[in-house]
């Protein structure tokens, strides 16, 4: 295990950096939840998920026998020992745990040739669970909606709030990087798209609106991931082009909904790459991690520093804001103490 400490002097802020974990070098890890304060979930390739009721100290393993070589790309909580786990592509799965990962049953399964799932996402006010995937048709991204009080009823959505889906140019996608495309509440829905184009999209009841997002000319480039706080009502979108992971250029956007809009804040600085995870920890404390590194702002996102240069494809802050948990490749699980 290795210890950093780090005293970020100009932002008046320490943290304490940790590799909590690197039992699987095999593995990639891009599926990160939280149950509660102490218990953590998490899934990446190779049928991997892991479970640690110890704030990351440790970590048991767990391999569904229901299905195999799957490369789970997201997890979600729905309650205690209560665990949804994403399989990406054909056969794409979504399977479900009510015992803490002793069984599993297939409560999804799509056999279709080209099916991708991107993302999972779960309103804990309603209880429902959204899942976007690449478009299976051309211009309309492939949705699934579904519920706690049913997760064997899944159905395919045509629209939102009303509001018919529909991209912009046919060859968007919806990049899998950390399973945090998507926001979804009772009154809005928020999805970003990178590719040829990088839009960030958002419907509610009154209609829908898109907003075109800076990004290079590589189809690799575009927005990966997003986080919103509807209570604090801020957002953040984070990319850049993972091939290139160097390179800062529009790797960052922060948001808020004013009057039923999206509004752009300006920032003065940004962090280091690519970035394809994002974290709010309160009103002006944000975290960001990608290939090169993670990064942490104070001041909500004009200043940043670096923490590490080590490469994580998600990260999560827990419930009680005490401490940030990140996930990435060659079985990297990181944790920063606020």
């Amino acid at each position: 295990m290795k210890y950093l400490f780090f005293i970020l002097s100009s932002l008046s802020f320490a943290q304490t950096y940790q590799v909590v974990n690197e039992e699987k070098p095999d593995v990639s890890y891009r599926g990160l939840a939280f149950q509660d304060a102490k218990t953590i979930v998490v899934s990446g390739s190779k049928n991997t998920i892991g479970k640690s009721i110890d704030a990351g100290k440790t970590f048991t393993w767990i391999n569904p026998k229901i299905v195999e070589g799957r490369d789970f790309r997201d997890i979600e909580v729905l309650g205690k020992d209560n665990y949804l786990v994403m399989g990406i592509d054909s056969p794409a799965y979504i399977l479900q745990t009510k015992d803490g990962g002793k069984n599993w049953d297939k409560v999804y399964e799509n056999k279709e040739k080209g099916v991708f799932l991107d993302a999972m996402y779960l309103d804990t006010k309603t209880g429902k669970i959204t899942v976007v995937g690449d478009p299976m048709s051309p211009d309309k991204p492939f949705v699934l909606t579904s519920s706690i009080s049913n997760t064997k009823d899944w159905k395919v959505a045509t629209n939102f709030q009303g509001q018919p889906f529909r991209l912009k140019n046919p060859k968007e996608a919806f990049f899998a990087s950390s399973g945090s495309n998507l926001y979804v509440d009772n009154n809005q829905m928020l999805l970003v798209t990178g590719g040829v184009l990088s839009n960030l999209y958002y419907y509610t009841p009154k209609g829908g609106q898109l907003y075109a997002l800076e990004k290079t000319k590589s189809s690799t480039s575009g927005i990966n991931g997003l986080a919103y706080n509807p209570t604090l009502n801020i957002g953040y979108l984070v990319g850049g082009d993972y091939t290139k992971p160097e390179d800062s250029k529009y790797n960052l956007y922060k948001f808020k909904i004013v009057s039923g809009k999206i509004t752009f804040q300006d920032s003065w600085s940004y962090p280091e790459g690519y970035k394809s995870g994002v974290t709010i920890i309160d009103k002006d404390k944000v975290m960001v991690c990608g290939y090169k590194g993670v990064d942490y702002s104070t001041d909500g996102g004009h200043n940043w520093k670096n923490i590490t240069k080590d490469s994580y494809n998600t990260c999560i802050v827990s419930p009680d804001k005490k401490y940030v948990i990140l996930v990435g490749n060659k079985g990297k699980i990181g944790k920063v103490i606020l």
